[in-house]
């Protein structure tokens, strides 16, 4: 039996994903505007928008997948350790992937969104890779899935690769969480303007 389906759900479930996108991506933004960016340099922009809300919003469903598995692996535990209580250390071990994962990812989006300063910013980097790749390293661990050159591990890793290049050499990643080439790009704007400033008198 083939299910087809009509241009108006195809466009309706798209629309719906946009949304679940868009709702968080948007609370996120507002939420971070609270917060200057440690640094301002005009004609550049900081603090967390751009591809740094898109650098957040990854993290963020990364995380949101990680506490939807460990929800689906809590439910499964409680009806093993229903059955039998002495199995529950083995079954408990099936959860720590996801949860220190969800409990990594959060950090760093917390991390982003709310800190603005460069350990906030190592701080997130970290956790990245802590909630990811080694993530990925502990589900081989306790969950015995393989690891190989086209599995979850290497996926894990180019996201972060990805992911830390923006966070550690992006302009507007500089200035929000105020690291030492946002300071030298304030000292060189100042510097600048007082010069102009002089040829103007």
């Amino acid at each position: 039996m083939t299910v087809t389906f009509s241009f108006w759900q195809l466009a309706m479930f798209a629309g719906l994903i946009v949304l679940a996108a868009a709702i968080p991506l948007w609370l996120l933004s507002r939420l971070a505007g609270a917060v200057p960016p440690a640094v301002s340099v005009p004609g550049k922009k900081g603090g967390v928008g751009g591809l740094l809300l898109v650098t957040v919003g990854i993290l963020v469903v990364e995380a949101l997948a990680s506490l939807w598995h460990f929800g689906r692996g809590l439910g499964e535990v409680i009806r093993i350790m229903l059955m039998d209580t002495s199995f529950i250390w083995p079954v408990l071990q099936t959860l720590i992937p996801d949860f220190a994962a969800a409990v990594f990812l959060m950090t760093a989006v917390c991390a982003l969104v709310f800190g603005r300063s460069p350990r906030a910013l190592g701080l997130a980097v970290v956790c990245a890779w802590l909630g990811g790749p080694l993530t990925a390293v502990l589900r081989h661990i306790y969950l015995g899935i393989p690891l190989d050159i086209t599995g979850e591990p290497t996926a894990f890793c180019l996201l972060t690769v990805v992911i830390s290049f923006y966070l550690l050499f992006s302009v507007r990643s500089a200035l929000t969480y105020g690291t030492a080439s946002a300071r030298r790009m304030q000292k060189d704007w100042h510097e600048t303007a007082m010069k102009n400033a002089g040829h103007a008198r």
